[in-house]
């Protein structure tokens, strides 16, 4: 290990130490109870399906492994974040079972607050399989009552505790109807109150006809300081608002003015995660950093535990590259397990350790 990399992962080090006592980090508002099925072949399974259909009229394809966990971006984002010894204030959307389910979920991880709403929660079945050699998660969800959700729900009792965050972070914006209205309130409230504003809006390709209101009522007036996305979200956001074209095979260089591209538009810090390299895009100045080589062994939920580190980052006062090796790190971690569950900040740093 070189004296710089040494100097890197003494940074990192102090900043995983002092991160919770760094604030309180307010999430919302998904949960979804997520089914895992895990493939060798997706094709296998589709004709495996029509053909119980078209011969026997239904029927059990056995075989498939398969597991239930908590899931959805805000609640993942909270227990990944509360992995790491954060204070967090989870504000979200269930009832009945999978009310009791998620309270269960978070009881070994104490720091994180779990406030809930009534109403129907999500639920989601994300198929694991590998594609051009790739290990990919397609989900097929029913948002429940997350669709209707516009902060209007919102009692006092929770702005008051979001008015305590040092960040208040909005997740998931495409899985909601009013989505757009729903950050309005939120972040402008956090603006009037020196409140630092996350916000990753997962998949956008259904909402992609709603991203130019979002950039007027949104990005044009500079609430968001932190906006994180992967390479595809930062393909329809960029076309949408901007009319640029991010082609499937692109290169770092157009990554890049992608991402450059994006921010212009929103005034604050743009962040990117891909498989391979994450970059962040904040005045003008764009900074970059591999992604570490490993065997993925679960993809859902990688850019959730991504998001947790890139914001301890922020919350730390980290540098870019260090708070991009930080995240890489992190979902490097996540990504080579077999079950989806967040690393510590122990681990995290240890795996670092050994890959440096």
């Amino acid at each position: 290990m070189d004296s710089e990399t040494r100097k890197k992962l003494d940074r990192i080090e102090s900043a995983l130490n002092k991160a919770p006592s760094s604030g309180t980090v307010s999430v919302l508002p998904d949960y979804f109870v997520d089914r895992f099925v895990r493939l060798d072949d997706f094709q296998e399974l589709a004709s495996a399906i029509k053909s119980k259909g078209v011969q026997g009229g239904g029927g059990s394809i056995r075989g498939s492994r398969q597991s239930e966990v908590k899931g959805g971006n805000a609640v993942n984002l909270a227990f990944a974040l509360g992995s790491f010894g954060m204070v967090v204030n989870l504000i979200t959307v269930a009832n009945s079972l999978p009310a009791e389910m998620l309270r269960s979920t978070f009881h070994q991880v104490p720091s994180v607050n779990v406030d809930i709403i009534d109403g129907k929660p999500g639920f989601t079945v994300a198929f694991e399989f590998k594609e051009s050699g790739r290990l990919v998660n397609v989900m097929v969800s029913d948002p429940g009552d997350l669709k209707k959700i516009d902060g209007s729900g919102l009692s006092e009792a929770h702005w008051e505790k979001i008015s305590e965050s040092k960040i208040v972070s909005f997740v998931n914006w495409a899985s909601i109807d009013y989505g757009t209205d729903l950050a309005e309130k939120l972040f402008s409230f956090a603006r009037e109150r020196n409140i630092k504003t996350f916000f990753d809006p997962a998949d956008v390709l259904e909402k992609e006809n709603d991203l130019l209101d979002f950039k007027k009522r949104i990005m044009d007036k500079a609430l968001i300081d932190y906006f994180s996305m992967n390479d595809n979200e930062a393909r329809i956001i960029s076309r949408a608002i901007a009319s640029h074209i991010l082609t499937q095979d692109y290169s770092e260089a157009e990554l890049k003015k992608t991402i450059s591209i994006i921010a212009d538009h929103t005034g604050g810090t743009v962040d990117v995660h891909t498989h391979k390299v994450s970059m962040s895009c904040s005045r003008g100045e764009v900074t970059a950093d591999r992604c570490h080589k490993v065997i993925q062994k679960t993809v859902t939920g990688a850019g959730d535990v991504w998001d947790a580190a890139d914001m301890i980052g922020y919350l730390t006062g980290l540098e870019p590259e260090d708070r991009l090796y930080l995240a890489n790190g992190a979902g490097g971690l996540y990504v080579s397990r077999e079950s989806a569950m967040p690393p510590t900040a122990s681990e995290v740093l240890n795996f670092l350790k050994s890959e440096s």
